[in-house]
């Protein structure tokens, strides 16, 4: 009775780790989404920009104001971002395959128990 008991707790255990896992890579490919759109929504503006006169007047968007910013100073802060939004998928796609592995490992788990479960019930009905 008792390894059964225990044997539950551990399948209760292994699936609550793959829901937190699967609730993990959901938000790891939402944050992967926003930075690759955020990468390439930077890209655009920097091709756009570089094909303005150097006297054409630029703002920023602050807040509810608009700054005037000079087109080099445009262009850094959009570099920037472009290289802390390609950074930060870089670290997200790393946080995922890590998250993955241990889905993985988790599932094995999950199959292993299920499994000697089966063998117990099989021996005692035998």
């Amino acid at each position: 009775m008792s390894d059964d008991n225990t044997a539950q707790q551990v399948y209760y255990r292994i699936t609550q780790k793959l829901q937190d896992c699967q609730k993990q890579l959901g938000q790891i490919e939402a944050q992967i989404s926003g930075n690759q759109r955020e990468s390439r929504l930077a890209a655009l503006t920097r091709r756009e920009i570089e094909g303005l006169d150097a006297s054409v007047p630029l703002y920023k968007s602050t807040g509810k104001m608009f700054i005037q910013e000079s087109k080099d100073d445009l262009l850094k802060e959009i570099d920037t971002t472009a290289e802390n939004s390609k950074a930060m998928v870089e670290a997200l796609e790393k946080k995922q395959k890590f998250v993955k592995r241990e889905m993985e490992e988790a599932s094995g788990n999950l199959r292993d128990i299920v499994r000697s479960i089966q063998t117990a019930a099989a021996t005692t009905k035998a």
